[in-house]
């Protein structure tokens, strides 16, 4: 028997209706297999059967060995539980997708990246309908207690999840105790069964400041994010920027470094800031889009054409870099493509064991040259 591919499984949040399929497609035969049978052929307690299926502990231990093994005979056995949360631990790979999207995301969904990776993560999932649950953690939250977690990892409905944050060891745990497998979208999170999709965000800050220096641009304003900060996305941002200006042996004038929340205000601060010293920048790169459009709308103000006088690129290739005039010169950072990459990488994973190694994939980016961007201007 191929249940899995065979079955029809319940629209999301359909309890009853998935129930009634499974019924259709088997008729009663979930009713003539008792825990007992279940229990003495997996060589474990029915205390222990009730556990794995209820997703309790009941003072019980049960190992992700025992766990395998008893969904492996509960399988064999062609045995279909009444409740849907439990088919789905069974058969891990009829469950839902789950994207959980930091708390820290002070936009969330209205996030321009987030927002991309959602909704290119709808158009990967395989049913016409194209369901995704979307759910908020708290990095900083303890989740070890399973009424805490957010309700799609506590529903037991959700089976595939992709995560978009910081890590928090103890939702990711509880997770892959079930043997369900996560895809980190934009974070590396170096632990055991989940697949780490990260963009080359040293290669972005080297291809947008190789094109300035291409393009005769010497002096160079930076926007970056908060003084200190210690996010990993700003980190390598940073050290792209110092190997672009080693490779031509350029020293970094510190003075053109502008520190800032990378949101559109910031943008405008940095080019009040950078047009007061006495040597000005001709190019700017910042390290978003937010901060880019900041950087030519105030530009603008100031009397500078845009790029004749200054040439400004971002780092995303969210949808403000397209519709600002001039169209902006930018970093494409792969928010469709990891997201794409994680759909298919959950969906094989969910049928296989968990990774016994964290795996980490850098995404390439490119380079969108549009209209922000022109040749120094020569004295």
């Amino acid at each position: 028997m191929n249940w899995p591919q065979e079955a029809d499984p319940a629209p999301p949040g359909d309890k009853t209706n998935g129930e009634s399929r499974v019924a259709r497609q088997f008729g009663d035969l979930h009713k003539t297999i008792t825990m007992a049978q279940i229990a003495k052929a997996a060589g474990v307690s029915q205390g222990a059967i009730s556990s794995l299926l209820n997703d309790r502990d009941y003072g019980i231990r049960v190992s992700e060995r025992t766990r395998e093994r008893v969904f492996k005979v509960c399988r064999e056995m062609g045995y279909i539980p009444n409740d849907l949360r439990a088919v789905v631990r069974m058969y891990p790979e009829l469950g839902e997708f789950c994207f959980l999207i930091s708390s820290t995301i002070d936009e969330g969904l209205a996030d321009p990246f987030v927002a991309r990776m959602a909704r290119a993560a709808m158009s990967s999932v395989g049913e016409p309908s194209r369901p995704l649950t979307l759910a908020i953690y708290d990095p900083a939250r303890d989740y070890s207690n399973i009424d805490d977690l957010p309700y799609p990892v506590r529903s037991g409905v959700s089976s595939k999840f992709l995560i978009h944050g910081p890590d928090n060891p103890s939702l990711i745990q509880q997770i892959l105790r079930r043997g369900l497998p996560v895809v980190s979208l934009g974070e590396e999170i170096p632990t055991p069964g989940v697949i780490s999709m990260v963009p080359d965000y040293v290669a972005a800050s080297r291809l947008a400041l190789e094109h300035l220096f291409k393009l005769g641009h010497r002096q160079i304003g930076i926007v970056s994010g908060p003084f200190g900060a210690t996010e990993s996305h700003i980190i390598e941002l940073h050290h792209g920027i110092r190997m672009a200006f080693s490779d031509l042996k350029i020293p970094i004038d510190a003075q053109n470094l502008v520190y800032g929340d990378l949101g559109y205000s910031s943008g405008v601060a940095a080019v009040e800031e950078l047009l007061s010293h006495p040597i000005k920048p001709t190019a700017v790169f910042c390290l978003s889009d937010a901060a880019a459009a900041g950087v030519i709308a105030k530009a603008h103000t100031r009397g500078l054409r845009v790029p004749e006088d200054l040439s400004v690129i971002g780092c995303s290739d969210d949808f403000c870099a397209q519709i600002i005039l001039p169209p902006m010169t930018t970093v494409h950072l792969p928010a469709e493509e990891m997201a794409d990459l994680g759909v298919k990488e959950v969906e094989r994973m969910v049928r296989e064991p968990l990774l016994a190694e964290p795996r980490k994939h850098v995404v390439p980016v490119r380079l969108s040259e549009r209209g922000s961007t022109a040749p120094a201007k020569t004295s």
